[in-house]
């Protein structure tokens, strides 16, 4: 199978479809930073921190209506990350707003085009993906060669896919994605130690990756504000349990990656690493994929010590992020309130347990030379 890149034609197989998907998601989860991601930090920030009545109204207000804007943000992301410009960057832009708009609007018209009713709206970030790539597609497909009329052609062509898309994929997704939520849900509880083990791993290896674990925590709801996509109270806390899985998991690899490293990097770098991605890494990996096995090990133990032992509940938001930003422990104190087990379950399970039994098992490979001086310089 061939994949078209949008620029130079058709790309190779294998690695071409991945290298699509390694890309176009990165864009999405950049979307998604600018947008969701920092209207949460304005709105978690405003709800704890003791300020004015009217400072508060105004930073949830700003914080909703950035909120709003995912599906642009999504769009734009999407758009850079395959190199589009001019007018189909513009476009390609604006199908991820009618991703979110358009279907609501279809199946609900007392939705109001307003401000207030554009707010109101809340779209799947996977249904948003599907239409911006979708619509891209259509425009790369069908207009291949530049017109003079093109400032007409590209915006309606653009839009009309959109439309389309959005209305033929939005039911679907939705439906895919809540049978997904209800198998996390039924397995957690069946086997919360087999899940916790799972989740933790998995979730920690795709925030390393060059994949977006923070978008795929977000678009399969693994958080207790599942219970804003139509979960159950029940369910949502379900949720919330299996995402504290992965945000262990995440905060395993960040955080055991800047340990590791300390012998090969300067402070800066290490830091950037602990609260910025653990991505930095992935050469490294490629390199001698040895040095990913103490982190992975770590995620194994302390993932089923947080379903089972600890309860510690996240939002959807902070499931992928681990300690990025402190987004990861800004979400739990979201999630589970400012209380004696939140502030434990952040201290021993996201910070104190993946440096030091990182960091024990690091000094085990190193006494055996499977990892050694220079294998995480960055």
């Amino acid at each position: 199978m061939k994949l078209f890149n949008f620029e130079d034609g058709y790309i190779g197989d294998n690695k071409g479809l991945l290298d699509f998907f390694i890309k176009t998601l990165n864009g999405m989860a950049y979307g998604l930073f600018a947008t969701l991601l920092v209207g949460t930090i304005l709105t978690t920030f405003a709800t704890y921190v003791p300020l004015p009545e009217e400072a508060k109204k105004i930073i949830i207000d700003v914080a909703s209506v950035i909120k709003g804007f995912m599906g642009l943000g999504i769009g734009i992301g999407i758009s850079m990350s395959l190199k589009l410009s001019g007018l189909k960057l513009i476009v390609a832009s604006i199908s991820g707003g009618i991703a979110v708009l358009f279907p609501h609007v279809y199946a609900d018209p007392s939705i109001s085009l307003t401000l207030a009713g554009f707010l109101r709206l809340s779209s799947d970030p996977l249904v948003i993906y599907v239409v911006v790539i979708g619509t891209i597609f259509v425009m790369n497909t069908i207009l291949t060669k530049q017109t003079p009329i093109d400032i007409i052609i590209v915006p309606i062509l653009g839009v009309i896919a959109a439309a389309c898309f959005s209305l033929v994929v939005t039911k679907p997704i939705t439906v895919g994605i809540s049978y997904i939520g209800k198998f996390i849900i039924l397995a957690t509880d069946a086997t919360p130690f087999v899940m916790g083990l799972i989740i933790s791993v998995v979730m920690g290896m795709a925030l390393t990756a060059p994949i977006s674990s923070a978008a795929i925590a977000i678009s399969i709801h693994l958080g207790t504000n599942a219970i804003n996509a139509g979960f159950s109270a029940d369910e949502a806390y379900t949720l919330g349990i299996a995402g504290g899985a992965a945000l262990v998991g995440c905060c395993a690899n960040m955080l055991g990656f800047a340990v590791m490293s300390r012998k090969d990097n300067n402070i800066g770098t290490i830091i950037s690493v602990a609260i910025g991605t653990s991505m930095l890494q992935f050469k490294n990996i490629l390199k001698k994929p040895i040095i990913w096995l103490p982190p992975i090990i770590v995620s194994a133990i302390l993932g089923p010590l947080s379903t089972v032992v600890f309860k510690m509940t996240t939002t959807s938001i902070g499931a992928g992020m681990g300690t990025s930003g402190l987004v990861g422990q800004i979400e739990t104190i979201t999630s589970m309130g400012i209380n004696a087990r939140s502030i434990l379950s952040i201290l021993i399970l996201q910070i104190i347990l993946p440096i030091v039994l990182v960091w024990l098992i690091d000094i085990i490979f190193r006494k055996y030379n499977l990892i050694k001086k220079g294998d995480l310089k960055i």
